[in-house]
């Protein structure tokens, strides 16, 4: 008998230790085990958390401002229209909306395509290329699946599995989805995914009538004004000169156009917004936004 439980004692520690290491590994892949069908339903969640919270700020109803939707939809059907957008037609790209906060200069892209962007960008950018070489950095994350990797090592595969398949009490849901959108809009993201991202938003731009670097000018403009208008999620990549060169390093072997597109309807699309509550610039955002 007594042997008998020595055995059942090693196979159960043995047990154990492969199961931990295997979590463990799991946790650890360079690539989300779940696919990108599971970023949707992840990104479903976010977007409740959104609506149901307000704390990023209300989220304008595309009934009462049509046209501001109306440009923020053109902007970013140009940019997936691009043949280097591989799920297009399974990421919720046409489910874009717009956050009603002045005080924070950022968009973001949850898992699954849901595109977010905050009044304050588009209030402080100069043109629209501007926005779309954003918005092109923010769908290269979501493509490149880069908030699910890093969510993944964040919160564990196990929470991750319960969240996005199992059943699992509301409440739990909620709490975890309000961390997630924390992570999001406090993102850092390695520099390698930054690389990354700036890469694709080239290539998504060259598919377009914006200038394939627009994402380096909404640098040179953050650099240029510095001190406490650049946002927080800027100021933990502090080499945004660096950024701006290789942006347009990889623009000029690609051969694709620089010039800025036409911007006759940046102005209408700024001016379709709800009227800014001071005539102050915008500052960073009241918490750290977003990733680049």
């Amino acid at each position: 008998m007594q042997a008998f439980l020595i055995k059942l004692v090693k196979f159960t520690v043995i047990t154990i230790a492969v199961f931990a290491l295997g979590w463990t590994v799991f946790i650890l892949l360079p690539d989300p085990v779940f696919g990108p069908e599971q970023d949707v339903e992840l990104g479903k969640q976010v977007v409740m958390s959104i609506e149901e919270s307000g704390e990023e700020g209300p989220v304008l109803a595309p009934e009462e401002y049509p046209e501001a939707y109306e440009h923020l939809n053109r902007i970013v059907d140009k940019l997936v229209a691009s043949s280097a957008i591989e799920y297009r037609d399974l990421f919720a790209y046409d489910q874009v909306r717009i956050i009603h906060n002045d005080e924070v200069l950022n968009a973001f892209c949850t898992p699954g395509g849901f595109i977010y962007v905050y009044t304050g960008l588009i209030h402080y950018l100069e043109a629209e290329d501007h926005l779309a070489g954003v918005l092109g950095h923010e769908i290269a994350h979501a493509e490149r699946r880069h908030s699910s990797i890093r969510i993944q090592k964040q919160f564990g595969a196990d929470r991750l599995f319960e969240l996005i398949v199992l059943t699992t009490p509301i409440s739990m849901r909620d709490a975890w989805a309000l961390s997630i959108l924390a992570e999001l809009t406090g993102l850092s993201y390695g520099r390698g995914q930054e690389a990354e991202a700036d890469d694709y938003s080239v290539r998504y731009l060259s598919d377009t009538d914006y200038a394939c670097n627009a994402t380096a000018g909404f640098f040179e403009k953050i650099s240029r004004e510095g001190g406490d208008r650049v946002p927080e999620f800027l100021s933990t990549h502090p080499a945004s000169e660096n950024r701006v060169t290789d942006i347009n390093r990889t623009a000029l072997n690609a051969g694709c156009s620089t010039e800025l597109g036409d911007s006759a309807n940046w102005a209408a699309f700024q001016a379709s917004l709800p009227p800014r509550a001071d005539a102050a610039e915008p500052s960073g955002p009241a918490a750290d936004a977003g990733d680049r």
